[in-house]
């Protein structure tokens, strides 16, 4: 019973970090999805292009590090699936999609976005369960738009992928598609090989290594190892907090929750490379709730003091449960 107790309290207390992220960062992403979307429903096609053009170029990034030009493409994604919406809202966005691409046929962003609103209108007829949950009529409907989406990244490709999204997006449909895995590697590679620090890349990446897809942990692992060498000149190796930071709160959830020891080490060099190159709120949160997970007592405690948003007494709090988890559940210490 008392084990129970802690681990719930542990998981409690992981996700308070995860709430409390720092407002601006939180500001800052709504501020340009909102810019986005009025400019995007407006039908201000020339505006939307100035942005990403200037994201693209400058390779503007917000306090905690993120393209903003991952924030820009973020938009659409959460116009697709917002929950009040259906299927008319969707063919309304794809009109939209491509009135912008009939205004301006040399837009990459208008391509890239037409691209995402699609793939996103195949996975709503689909679903997010595993393949054995879709109805058998859904499936040619699925395959229709995710076709669709993949035909207008090809079309577009000789001018559109000089913008790093847009192999985020293709390799999302390869996905989709179920690409052979030599295929998909061979993308993901060409993309590295353009753009190494375009972190969308390898997110969409880890969601085909996963095991819903096919894949397995091991081979996530392997995946996020090759992106932290193609990244270290730059952010060290901040990309193993990023890469698992993405795979545990996106994709794998408690199956990575209950093996992330195996993983700590990593995780932990790798948000002391993070907070040092963006020493944000949402990073130190998010190490802070990492170091929880991992019953790691002095990591927690120390990220503790140092983010402004958690109070004194948490500390001490927290240095009594993991205590209590370290006698009470030795297997998780080991």
């Amino acid at each position: 019973m008392l084990m129970r107790i802690i681990q719930v309290v542990l998981i409690l207390l992981s996700f308070l970090f995860m709430t409390n992220a720092n407002a601006d960062e939180i500001e800052d992403r709504e501020g340009i999805r909102g810019t986005v979307r009025v400019a995007f429903l407006d039908g201000n096609f020339k505006k939307l292009d100035a942005i990403a053009e200037e994201y693209r170029d400058s390779k503007a990034r917000t306090a905690s590090g993120l393209w903003k030009l991952t924030t820009f493409y973020s938009t659409f994604d959460i116009l697709a699936w917002y929950p009040t919406y259906g299927e008319q809202s969707l063919d309304r966005f794809e009109q939209q999609a491509k009135k912008w691409i009939d205004e301006a046929p040399e837009s990459k962003s208008a391509y890239i976005a037409y691209a995402i609103l699609l793939y996103r209108h195949a996975f709503f007829v689909r679903g997010n369960g595993y393949a054995s949950s879709v109805a058998p009529e859904n499936w040619p409907v699925f395959r229709k738009y995710l076709n669709e989406a993949h035909r207008q990244l090809a079309a577009s490709k000789a001018f559109a992928s000089s913008d790093p999204h847009w192999y985020a997006t293709m390799l999302n449909v390869a996905t989709g598609e179920y690409w052979p895995e030599p295929e998909f590697d061979a993308l993901l590679d060409e993309a590295a090989g353009r753009e190494p620090y375009y972190y969308e890349i390898y997110f969409a990446a880890i969601i085909r290594k996963a095991p819903q897809w096919g894949g397995s942990l091991d081979d996530v692992a392997e995946l996020i190892d090759h992106a932290v060498q193609l990244t270290k000149p730059q952010d060290g190796v901040g990309f193993y907090a990023r890469g698992y930071w993405y795979a545990m709160d996106q994709y794998l959830g408690r199956k990575m929750f209950r093996d992330s020891q195996t993983y700590w080490a990593k995780i932990k060099a790798g948000f002391e490379d993070l907070v040092k190159q963006y020493p944000d709120e949402w990073n130190l949160n998010a190490y802070a709730r990492f170091a929880c997970i991992s019953l790691d007592a002095e990591a927690t405690c120390y990220r503790l003091r140092t983010t402004t948003q958690a109070p004194p007494t948490l500390c001490n709090f927290w240095q009594m449960t993991l205590a209590a988890a370290r006698s009470s559940i030795p297997i998780l210490t080991a």
